[in-house]
């Protein structure tokens, strides 16, 4: 496929969606990891994620009480520093934006970094 056929692909798609989206009675949006990404949040699972870096036991509230001085600089990191400096990115305004016309009426998310409410959702399930 060419970058022109790849286009009009694309674009195909996106009316698609759009028709979808316009004949829906209740429009429901499912959110994960993904959506954070372009905001600088790197997925916990999959190539680059935290996982890759971090054992994920580090997180447990038992290896916690048992080893503060170890969890401490992982939960800084993942928490505090990549969190932290993350802003909404234009997927998250997008949804906001579908909810405040009164198209999207739910919004189920997996994620914690709050970037959906701080883009303006309000009907935001987590």
């Amino acid at each position: 496929m060419d970058i022109a056929q790849s286009t009009e692909l694309t674009k195909s798609l996106i009316r698609e969606a759009a028709a979808l989206i316009r004949g829906s009675r209740y429009l429901t949006a499912f959110t994960g990891a993904g959506i954070s990404v372009e905001s600088g949040i790197p997925p916990f699972r999959g190539a680059g994620g935290l996982w890759d870096r971090y054992d994920p036991r580090t997180l447990e509230i038992e290896f916690f009480l048992r080893h503060p001085e170890q969890a401490w600089p992982v939960i800084r990191e993942i928490f505090y520093d990549n969190f932290g400096k993350a802003r909404p990115n234009v997927a998250h305004l997008a949804l906001a934006r579908l909810e405040t016309a009164g198209t999207l009426k739910v919004l189920i998310t997996q994620n914690i970094d709050n970037l959906h409410h701080i883009a303006g959702s309000e009907r935001l399930f987590r």
